[in-house]
């Protein structure tokens, strides 16, 4: 029965992000790749992304020196990723993959990184135990997630508000964005931990084209759409969205720039 859940929730997991238009989106904050594969340096070194999407990170890991594997449990992103590898000259192997059963070997990569990906697996301490498994002795983990005040957060929660249904209560990805909840998920496991703030700048020509963009081509805002639509709860919806990004706009001249804020949580892996 496990095994069939398993797959019954892959399943779903790679709809959702298969809908839409992931690679213009992810683009937005692709900013956050690079920033960590510099924190933790990846020059020659054994690098795997987890929840690579279109490979912004794993390619970030690639151009500084790194010989980078990614995974991601969505075939269509992938697919895009191995195509902007190709067309940027650029070395990384690319495989489908489940963050919470990684087909990889133990003690494998000196560092394991996942950037607003490992966040959504559904058993938060199961994907922990993962990323230290695949971790040499002496390697870190960097995983990024976005806080629960950031932008990006606080759409997630502001969206969710309007569903008739709420989802079961259960582990939010928005708690990989709370030092307390991560050492909970790390617990037992030979890591040491230290946690940093970051922001990533998202800039767009205006409010109206980022509420146009993510309700178009973002797969959570799609189906937060399709399920508010047969109640007539979308205008409400979208018009807090718009509230929410005009609330953030630090642009002064009509344009829209917000800075979103997500926490880098950094494992430094001991020995087993």
């Amino acid at each position: 029965m496990a095994v069939a859940g398993d797959e019954k929730r892959r399943t779903a997991a790679r709809a959702l992000w298969a809908r839409g238009d992931y690679a213009t989106v992810g683009d937005l904050v692709a900013g956050a790749g690079p920033s960590l594969c510099e924190r933790v340096g990846v020059a020659g070194l054994e690098v795997l992304d987890v929840g690579t999407g279109t490979g912004s990170t794993a390619l970030a890991a690639a151009r500084a020196g790194g010989r980078v594997t990614g995974v991601d449990l969505t075939p269509e992103l992938l697919a895009v990723a191995r195509r902007r590898a190709d067309a940027a000259g650029l070395q990384v192997e690319w495989q489908e993959a489940d963050a919470l059963s990684l087909p990889c070997p133990d003690a494998a990569f000196d560092r394991v990184l996942s950037t607003f990906a490992v966040m959504f697996a559904p058993d938060p301490g199961r994907a922990a135990a993962e990323l230290v498994r695949v971790c040499r002795p002496g390697g870190v983990i960097g995983v990024c997630s976005w806080t629960p005040d950031s932008v990006f957060g606080r759409l997630g929660t502001t969206l969710m508000g309007f569903l008739p249904d709420p989802p079961p209560k259960g582990p939010s990805p928005l708690d990989w964005g709370e030092p307390a909840a991560v050492r909970g998920f790390f617990d037992g496991l030979p890591v040491q931990l230290s946690f940093h703030h970051a922001a990533v700048g998202v800039s767009l020509a205006s409010v109206e084209d980022a509420v146009g963009l993510f309700e178009e081509r973002s797969g959570p805002v799609m189906a937060a759409r399709d399920a508010l639509g047969p109640a007539g709860r979308w205008p409400e919806a979208r018009a807090a969205m718009a509230a929410l990004f005009a609330e953030a706009d630090v642009a002064t001249d009509g344009s829209l720039r917000m800075e979103a804020d997500y926490l880098v949580a950094l494992a430094a892996v001991g020995p087993r």
